[in-house]
Parts: structure tokens; C-alpha cells; sequence
């Protein structure tokens, strides 16, 4: 069992949290680091992904083409950038740079 609380612990800190985090309402508010049963580890999980604030904006078929961004501390819909350069297959192997204040294609890093 040591093995599973372990394991959900590296899944709680790969979800932000950390080992000294405490809730009062699971474990009776001890360390995260100190839990010795499966309930508790995982509802801490439940509790990190809960506050994680990820939420993703609606979309739908009209949103086709646009992008994700972060807009104002918090996921948001954008359209596709439009500042850089249109490529083919014939740009590949080249790197994108600055030229002059604009997006360019270069054939090396070092042109």
C-alpha cells in the first residue's frame, strides 16, 4: 500500500501541489507528505485538480481555425496569428527569425 500512496503523492505534485499542503477536511489537516490511506490521497488529488482553475472556454464549429491563449490570467479563444511568415514545403529545415522588426525565414540560425 506504501507503494500506491507514494505514487498517488508524485501524481499530486505533478498536478501543483505540494507534500505540505494540508486540508482540514481530509486526514484531520495533516501534511499531504504524512497520508497513510488511499481515500485521502486521492481526495487531495480531487481537491488540486478541483482549484487547479483550468477551465477551457466553449467552442464550437464556428470556432474552427481559431487558437488557444491566455488572456487576462485565464484560457481563452483567439484567432490564429497572422504576423508570421507564410511557409511551404520548401522552407523546410529553416528557422524563423526577426529581420528589420518582422518575422523572416532564414536557411540557418546563424544567416
Amino acid at each position: 500500500m506504501n507503494t500506491t500512496i507514494i505514487a498517488l503523492q508524485a501524481l499530486y505534485v505533478a498536478l501543483g501541489g505540494s507534500l505540505t499542503d494540508t486540508y482540514e477536511d481530509i486526514a484531520d489537516g495533516i501534511a499531504v507528505s504524512n497520508y497513510v490511506v488511499i481515500p485521502d490521497m486521492i481526495n487531495a488529488i480531487a481537491q488540486k485538480a478541483a482549484g487547479a482553475g483550468i477551465e477551457l472556454p466553449s467552442v464550437t464549429s464556428s470556432d474552427n481555425g481559431d487558437v488557444l491563449t491566455v488572456v487576462n490570467g485565464a484560457w481563452n479563444k483567439a484567432d490564429a496569428p497572422t504576423e508570421l511568415p507564410t511557409v511551404t514545403a520548401d522552407d523546410n529545415g529553416k528557422v524563423l527569425k526577426v529581420v528589420d522588426g518582422a518575422w523572416a525565414v532564414a536557411a540557418d540560425a546563424t544567416e
